[in-house]
């Protein structure tokens, strides 16, 4: 995620994931690259499944293309890419996974703000990429099934100055008859559970504010990227 946007604080692991953001932000902005720009399918046989799975990434990209490519007014940037999102990611299931053993203890009004909040916070930081992207381009390799519903598709970005192609796992399941991603796997790095360490430290920092000081956190960094965009 596609899902890291930075730290919220300093985690006593941070200086692993700072040092990982920086050494990768040419991955980073090649995530986005995923999402505006045409990708190469490598020709090969292979199951239907797994097939569907790289045509869904395809036309992900496609759509990405065809909407968010254009130089639009931040707001409608915005919107645009909350509705790819909604209907390409299962970020119910990513919400609970990031939020870890705390989803259990949290009220339902913590998990519903949570919900927003995180959605919000990914929006807000991601659709912002699409103004950095550079020429990058994404070839897809391949794909291999890990369960009847699970399908792991294998690609590379490609970077126009000829640097070393960085390797994106997208984790993609396939509900009734859609697909969703699940995770983001950047040079064998997880997004999700990333963010998912990262949330976990502001919490446990927190001094027993759980998911509310958590919430709190991420509309302060909401509200920060804000003001630093006006």
């Amino acid at each position: 995620m596609l899902l890291r946007v930075g730290t919220l604080g300093q985690p006593p692991q941070a200086s692993l994931i700072r040092g990982f953001v920086m050494r990768n932000r040419r991955a980073f902005i090649g995530l986005a690259a995923v999402l505006a720009a045409g990708i190469l399918v490598a020709p090969m046989a292979q199951a239907a499944p797994s097939k569907d799975a790289e045509t869904f990434i395809n036309n992900l990209a496609n759509e990405a293309l065809k909407d968010l490519s254009d130089k639009l007014p931040e707001p409608e940037l915005e919107k645009r890419f909350k509705t790819m999102l909604d209907k390409n990611f299962d970020m119910a299931r990513i919400s609970r996974f990031v939020l870890g053993r705390y989803w259990n203890a949290a009220t339902d009004k913590e998990k519903q703000d949570f919900n927003n909040l995180f959605e919000a916070y990914v929006v807000r930081a991601y659709s912002v990429r699409f103004s950095e992207y550079s020429g990058e381009t994404v070839k897809v390799t391949g794909s291999r099934s890990e369960s009847a519903e699970n399908t792991v598709v294998a690609s590379q970005i490609l970077q126009p100055d000829g640097a070393p192609p960085v390797h994106v796992d997208w984790i993609v399941r396939k509900d009734g008859d859609s697909f969703h991603i699940h995770d983001v796997s950047v040079d064998g790095v997880s997004m999700v559970l990333t963010q998912k360490q990262e949330f976990a430290a502001v919490i446990e920092r927190s001094g027993g504010g759980g998911v509310t000081a958590l919430n709190k956190a991420i509309q302060d960094k909401i509200n920060g990227t804000a003001t630093a965009q006006q």
